[in-house]
């Protein structure tokens, strides 16, 4: 290969690994990240990004069709349930109460899993009583977030 030609190729390999890396920035963004870092509760936040970008892909009004609100996608009931049993006051429909009570739950369940990821995340997604009706989905979902957080912690490697 000419000398030419062989800085040309070098050029453009560095400009695409460049726009493939700005890409999954894009893809994978660490919005509300402060506020994350804030209520964390112990949990990881690239995990809490991670746990989001499935749930909601970052959109706050996001609403499932089973009726799960926000960011976080809580339940109405789920809601009420931690506001009335850690005496708390919140709007769902809010972005730091959705984050807050939707670390509040996770932390709740990991407590009730002793500290089984996998396990409080599928509770996070079918609820703690129905994990064993809804085992192939919730595992697709396990799955899912976890591969999401190993992303997020490559990608941001620096925020630990």
């Amino acid at each position: 290969m000419e000398k030419s030609s062989l800085k040309y190729f070098l050029a453009f390999f560095i400009f695409s690994v460049f726009v493939s890396i700005l890409v999954l920035y894009k893809l994978f963004p660490i919005r509300y990240y402060n506020t994350v870092v804030r209520e964390a509760q112990g949990i990881d936040p690239l995990l809490v990004m991670a746990l989001i970008k499935v749930e909601s892909g970052f959109r706050e009004d996001a609403v499932s069709p089973a009726g799960a609100v926000g960011l976080m996608q809580l339940m109405p009931s789920t809601f009420s349930w931690l506001k009335e049993r850690f005496k708390l006051e919140g709007d769902i429909h809010r972005v730091e109460d959705n984050i807050t009570f939707g670390l509040l739950y996770l932390s709740y369940l990991l407590n009730l899993y002793n500290g089984d990821l996998e396990k409080a995340l599928a509770a996070y997604y079918v609820g703690p009583s129905r994990v064993g009706e809804f085992e192939r989905e919730a595992a697709a979902y396990v799955k899912k977030v976890m591969n999401y957080y190993r992303v997020y912690k490559i990608l941001y490697f620096w925020l630990r």
